[in-house]
């Protein structure tokens, strides 16, 4: 239901739903919703991503290794990306070590 059919039942820009009868959806059982608006334009330069079932290991090193750098969580991921993307050319000129890492970490050459 958007917005301004709700306006009155709440905060300003939020609305009500109802759940759907059974297990899959419970009221205060980690249920969230997103809505965002899409730009008519075109193409964004920044998206939103939420990562959900991180290990809490994993979780804690990336947000740790993130702040020590005085990074932005953004920042950091854009980092690890760049990092991966120029290990993937060196493996794929030869660099056999960088090439049997990456294959180890499943993180082996595909076209998207």
């Amino acid at each position: 239901m958007p917005d301004n059919e709700t306006a009155d039942e709440g905060e300003p820009g939020t609305f009500r739903a109802s759940f759907p009868p059974g297990p899959a959806f419970q009221p205060g059982k980690n249920v969230m919703f997103f809505a965002a608006e899409e730009d008519s334009a075109g193409g964004r330069e920044f998206e939103d991503i939420m990562l959900r079932r991180v290990p809490a290991a994993v979780a804690h090193r990336f947000r740790g290794a993130a702040g020590a750098r005085g990074f932005t969580h953004a920042q950091y991921l854009t980092a690890l990306v760049t990092l991966h993307e120029a290990m993937r050319k060196r493996a794929d000129e030869g660099d056999a070590e960088a090439a049997a890492l990456l294959d180890q970490l499943r993180l082996g050459t595909v076209s998207i």
